[in-house]
């Protein structure tokens, strides 16, 4: 006979070790991050929910939910499911839209689940109906015109709603995220968040289990789901840890529009940066050629594509203009993006630096060409090149010479 309570103290333990020892990591390095904290703050209250569980296992202090005698739509089980699920869809938010964020607006997130919460407790000690226990679905059916039973059903729902909004905030706003680090970094590679995606597959794995334990009250079920937690935090913790974002901290602080928070973010950077340029639309287009050419010029002869850090409003060095106009330069008057430009400069530094230079190693070539990564060098220049790699570029260029 499987010992299941012994299966889940294992598990539970695991979970409660990763979910804290990664929060407390994450919130020491958090250095003003804020999609950082966040995601250590949920990492920590997860972990303080398995804490508490598990000591409830040892101790029989008290009982968050008895998961050897669940029954089926356990009212605690959804209430606090629905409470953890809900946390879960605050790291996105703040990915994807930082600085939008605050106490007001995580009242309002939270506003539909305190309403129904609140008001089936209240309806519940109104009407005086206990708190039934069900054990299997034709109880349910049974007893479903109690209002304690059907009123389990909207809690169902508005923990679908909340899953359609995680879903939706992290398929959204992907291309737009993704237009803006092209246009405003060089070195992308720890900015992009189609991982995301995959962090809503684990939340949806995870609500799939816990309704899995709520219908049916299959221990196995919530095994599984102690299981996929794990995994599922191990696999956040790590991309959050790694992640930069593109934008300011505090870009969507006013709105959730785009156009609205670059304006203000315009607004705000030629306050703070006087002696801008001002251009209307005819006069920016009639200098886009000389405004290339200056662009061109530096970056030939000064190369400051070869720092990894370099970005768009860099080139204000030169051309103090705001960072639409700078944004333009690049797209109408290169015909590419601020990252596309910059990584063709460095992809030709390193095809001379390859040749020239023989004796250093091709990792070190792709680095002090400004590539952030010996990796990212490589995946690069293969896409430049129809699949050569760069240790191949050299050898095939080196004995053509020797021919010759």
């Amino acid at each position: 006979m499987v010992e299941w309570s012994n299966l889940f103290l294992v598990t539970k333990s695991i979970d409660f070790a990763i979910c804290m020892c990664g929060g407390a990591f994450l919130l020491s390095r958090a250095k003003g991050s804020r999609s950082k904290y966040i995601l250590s703050l949920i990492m920590l209250l997860w972990g303080a929910y398995y804490g508490l569980s598990l000591l409830s296992s040892f101790t029989g202090l008290f009982d968050i939910v008895d998961i050897m005698s669940l029954g089926v739509l356990n009212v605690r089980m959804l209430v606090i499911g629905n409470l953890y699920l809900i946390i879960l869809l605050l790291y996105p938010v703040e990915v994807v839209r930082p600085g939008w964020l605050n106490l007001k607006r995580i009242g309002l997130l939270l506003l539909p689940y305190l309403v129904l919460t609140g008001g089936f407790c209240g309806m519940q000690s109104l009407l005086e109906e206990p708190s039934r226990s069900l054990n299997d679905w034709n109880e349910v059916r049974g007893y479903m015109g109690e209002f304690n039973v059907w009123f389990r059903w909207l809690q169902v729902g508005l923990i679908l709603y909340y899953l359609f909004l995680l879903y939706y905030l992290t398929w959204r706003y992907h291309s737009v995220y993704e237009q803006w680090y092209d246009a405003n970094y060089s070195s992308t590679e720890h900015m992009e968040i189609s991982w995301l995606r995959n962090y809503s597959i684990g939340v949806m794995l995870i609500g799939v289990a816990f309704f899995g334990g709520v219908f049916v009250g299959a221990k196995e079920i919530l095994l599984a789901h102690t299981v996929i937690v794990a995994i599922f935090f191990l696999y956040t913790f790590y991309k959050g840890l790694f992640h930069s974002n593109p934008y300011t901290e505090d870009f969507f602080r006013d709105t959730l529009d785009e156009t609205m928070a670059r304006q203000e973010l315009e607004m705000r950077e030629q306050t703070e940066q006087n002696g801008k340029l001002t251009e209307n639309e005819n006069d920016f287009i009639r200098k886009l050629p000389f405004y290339r050419s200056e662009v061109e010029n530096w970056l030939d002869n000064k190369k400051p594509y070869l720092r990894a850090d370099f970005k768009l409003m860099d080139v204000a060095e030169i051309l103090p203009l705001n960072r639409s106009y700078l944004s333009r330069i690049f797209n109408e008057g290169f015909g590419k993006s601020f990252s596309v430009v910059v990584r063709d400069y460095r992809i030709r530094e390193a095809e001379e630096r390859l040749l020239t230079q023989p004796d250093i190693p091709v990792g070190e070539i792709g680095e002090l060409c400004g590539f952030s990564s010996p990796s990212v060098f490589h995946r690069c220049f293969v896409q430049q090149h129809d699949g050569i790699t760069p240790r191949v570029y050299r050898e095939q260029n080196n004995s053509m010479e020797k021919e010759l």
